[in-house]
């Protein structure tokens, strides 16, 4: 879920494009392949698709697409990114998003989901982008404040990026996904999709049952989770890694923080941002705010990267080097508005806000709380319908779908993989017994599972698990 760690800063400002005016829906006989101005090994196209699609005469867009192709291809591997708000193309443009032995054997395409990047971006003030408030109730802040920014920032994005703001959830981009299916000439699909973009390999599945061949769903995100059972589950994932991380500071030499209580020091770290006594380690100045403390922390939990983890913590601590300054633009992409179609926050008080708090917190008492508490409190007034409300899944006459996940993930909790598994009548849920976020190549043994499965359609056996890698070598 990059979206929401990104959020949480929100500190990436880029130029993007407005969007208040909309083109006529047009027919689309087929993406008109060419040469990616970036990278000429990977072709580039567009794809029209409705801005509405329940109301296709209302507009379009052009979504962004991309594709690497094989020597021999058995078929089209579809990659569905995370985030929200990661590139697909981008991905493509850079090193394989897939394994290189299953980008020999597949068309590997991928796009830029609708309302990010070059798929008619989400665009709001950069200045109100740039100045969220911090979220965290023992810092001082409320839901009075978080609700007007929340709000003030909805009406700057539709100010900004004109209708599509309401239509850029999860089932929208699954129909999209059919779109290009359609346009590329392919009966099925086989789909990777990895942290948030599993949501959208669930609604395609849900949608298009016959229309998938295979599906890879890795770090899997659970579309069915109350408020309250989100947040609990975000902060107790966030506090197994961070024990994991403490474990191996522990144990190993490596870490810069080895002989030192790890839980105590981000103890005191902490205590220190609540109070407002903690300066940033690049001699600006600058406070870090006990949001910021815990949302840079759980980042490096992804790779997981946690000798870069422990040089954090120790330059807060110590002081440290500088970092690089931030870019400004007049407006900023914004793709929290995607995870705001598909989840439904009834939080309507400070009271109820506070018991969320307490609750959550309770699961992750070092580090308090997980950075998906602020987009959470920010959907509760974001000022948009929600399309995708939170539910079940219900899906009939898929092939078996593949769940992957990390027995340590710092996002995409592990009984989220079990209770997504659950949903799905023919799932089979395949552990990996380490940490980090993204299980696909972890290992031999993950790899050689999900590329049976997406090759020859031999899912493994149920509760097959796979031993974690030696943290010396997972780095």
């Amino acid at each position: 879920m990059r979206l929401l760690r990104t959020t949480a800063l929100l500190a990436a400002v880029a130029v993007g494009a407005t969007l208040a005016g909309t083109a006529t829906a047009v027919a689309s006989p087929g993406p008109d392949w060419g040469p990616c101005q970036e990278n000429a090994d990977v072709e580039c196209a567009t794809v029209t698709v409705p801005i509405d699609w329940s109301r296709p005469s209302r507009g379009s867009i052009e979504v962004a697409v991309a594709r690497r192709a094989a020597a021999n291809p058995i078929g089209t591997l579809f990659f569905l990114p995370g985030g929200p708000g990661d590139s697909g193309v981008n991905r493509l443009l850079g090193p394989e998003p897939v394994p290189a032995e299953l980008a020999a054997k597949f068309d590997v395409v991928s796009f830029d989901p609708r309302g990010t990047n070059r798929s008619h971006p989400v665009v709001c003030d950069a200045d109100l982008v740039a100045s969220p408030p911090d979220g965290n109730p023992e810092g001082g802040a409320t839901f009075a404040q978080v609700s007007a920014y929340s709000r003030a920032l909805g009406a700057s994005c539709r100010e900004h990026t004109g209708p599509l703001v309401d239509h850029v959830d999860s089932v929208s981009v699954a129909r999209d996904i059919d779109a290009i299916r359609a346009a590329l000439g392919e009966r099925q699909l086989s789909l990777y999709g990895r942290s948030y973009g599993t949501l959208a390999g669930q609604m395609y599945a849900e949608r298009f049952p016959s229309r998938v061949r295979a599906l890879v769903l890795d770090s899997v995100f659970d579309h069915s989770l109350s408020p309250a059972r989100f947040l609990e589950t975000e902060a107790a994932t966030g506090q197994d890694t961070f024990d994991e991380f403490a474990s191996w500071c522990s144990a190993s030499a490596d870490c810069v923080l080895h002989g030192r209580d790890v839980h105590e020091v981000y103890d005191a770290l902490y205590r220190r941002s609540v109070a407002g006594e903690l300066p940033a380690p690049d001699g600006s100045g600058r406070l870090v705010a006990p949001m910021e403390l815990v949302t840079r922390t759980v980042n490096f939990f992804y790779g997981p990267r946690w000798p870069e983890a422990a040089a954090y913590l120790r330059s807060l601590a110590d002081g440290g080097s500088a970092v690089a300054a931030r870019e400004t633009a007049d407006v900023a992409p914004f793709p929290l508005a995607a995870f705001c179609a598909d989840h439904r926050m009834p939080i309507s008080s400070e009271r109820e806000w506070l018991a969320l708090w307490k609750k959550q917190r309770r699961s992750a008492p070092t580090l308090r709380t997980h950075f998906a508490w602020l987009p959470v409190s920010m959907c509760a007034s974001w000022p948009a319908p929600v399309p995708n409300p939170q539910h079940r899944l219900d899906i009939d006459g898929a092939p078996p779908i593949l769940v992957l996940n990390s027995l340590h993930d710092p996002a995409t909790a592990y009984s989220w993989a079990k209770n997504v598994t659950r949903q799905i009548p023919r799932g089979v849920l395949l552990t990996y017994e380490g940490w980090g976020h993204g299980v696909i190549d972890r290992s031999a043994c993950t790899l050689a599972a999900t590329s049976r499965y997406l090759v020859d359609l031999e899912p493994p056996r149920r509760g097959t698990h796979c031993p974690a890698v030696p943290m010396t070598t997972a780095w």
